[in-house]
């Protein structure tokens, strides 16, 4: 790693060693200044009233969150199953799928599960490099692809086009915050740089690691799998943008045009864990377990791309809460997630928007990077 890199992931442990050794105690010295939070789960009053320290999620059990059609584990298993089976008798094809790699806990352990239930199935592992990719990730990558011994590719599109990208997405952020703009412009993007790739290679099949909240929350599927028909589509929009009013004739061709493929060449998309419906407990133990990731580099400050600080930031001084709250929350009431983890990072960090302080350089250099000043959002301190 750069010495720049160094220094961040350093910033980076620090922090996520204040949040679970200091925070406790620290947490008390400025509970006035925090909005209340769910006591069941971590929603805060700023984006679900309390009554009796409970949100509404929580006091009507939402048992809507989770769909019928996720109970469906053995059925969709089946499916599953039979669509691998399908690819493993192709002896014609290179790849029989691809698995898009971020070097993070789900991936891993997907990318480990699939080796050890189909030992014949050929995986083309891919990586999407946004150009902000956490420099703990990177390493992750090298060593796991190696030890599991699988092809990998490493796509980077130009840093002036993801910079511009994220720069426009956090300055025309819609009711969704980060989470509905920014992220979902990160996900689409690569998602379609996978499903470009695929059908150029002729691979049928994309396997991604969306959790079952993700796949429903955000593409709207009650099942493992995209439609055909939603793949014979072009792009056109993100998160309520039209394309071309922010990328170059160039930069569309990074986009999924489904009808200028064939019905047979255009991939699509799996999404395993929904079907397996795990913990992130779980999955986090199982790859230190495993041996594919050493304690504490699967921790998702560590993995996830280096905007994810500034889009926290942002998102509490702008709609008093991250957009990423309510999917934890969601996890923690599903008893996915450890409650005490998410409420203290998310305490953590509305501390760190309204003071300023416990920032340190990353969410700075991403600022510079896009071209933007801690001013244009109303973060304190720095210029």
């Amino acid at each position: 790693m750069t010495a720049t890199a160094n220094r961040i992931v350093r910033e980076v442990r620090l922090f996520e060693c204040f949040i679970r050794y200091a925070w406790p105690a620290y947490r008390h010295l400025v509970r006035r200044t925090l909005t209340p939070r769910c006591r069941r789960c971590v929603l805060p009053e700023s984006f679900s009233p309390l009554v009796d320290g409970v949100c509404a999620f929580c006091r009507n059990d939402a048992p809507s969150e989770v769909s019928s059609a996720r109970k469906d584990k053995t059925g969709m298993q089946k499916r599953f199953d039979a669509l691998m089976q399908d690819q493993l008798a192709r002896h014609d094809r290179r790849y029989h799928v691809m698995l898009l790699f971020s070097g993070g806990k789900d991936s891993s352990y997907m990318l480990h599960r699939l080796r050890y239930d189909y030992p014949a199935l050929r995986i083309l592992a891919v990586t999407v490099d946004n150009t902000f990719m956490s420099p703990v990730a990177m390493d992750n990558i090298k060593e796991i692809i190696r030890r599991l011994d699988v092809d990998h590719l490493m796509l980077r599109p130009r840093a002036a086009t993801m910079e511009k990208m994220f720069r426009y997405a956090i300055t025309h952020l819609n009711d969704k915050g980060c989470a509905g703009t920014v992220d979902q412009f990160d996900g689409d993007f690569f998602s379609d740089l996978a499903r470009n790739l695929a059908a150029h290679m002729d691979i049928p099949f994309i396997i991604w690691g969306l959790s079952p909240s993700q796949v429903e929350n955000i593409l709207g599927l009650t099942t493992f799998i995209t439609d055909p028909a939603d793949e014979a589509r072009a792009r056109e929009t993100v998160a309520g943008i039209r394309l071309r009013d922010v990328f170059d004739e160039e930069e569309m061709h990074y986009w999924w045009n489904g009808p200028l493929w064939p019905a047979h060449r255009r991939p699509r998309m799996i999404f395993p864990l929904y079907i397996w419906d795990l913990s992130e407990t779980h999955i986090k133990q199982e790859v230190e377990r495993i041996g594919l990731m050493p304690r504490g580099a699967s921790s998702p400050l560590l993995t996830n791309h280096m905007l994810i600080p500034l889009m926290g930031i942002v998102d509490m001084l702008r709609l008093g809460y991250s957009s990423f709250e309510p999917e934890f929350a969601g996890m923690v009431r599903e008893g996915k997630a450890d409650r005490k983890y998410w409420l203290y990072m998310f305490e953590t960090m509305e501390y760190a928007a309204r003071t300023g302080r416990l920032l340190g350089s990353v969410v700075d250099e991403a600022l510079a990077r896009l071209s933007l000043r801690r001013s244009d959002f109303g973060i304190k301190g720095g210029r």
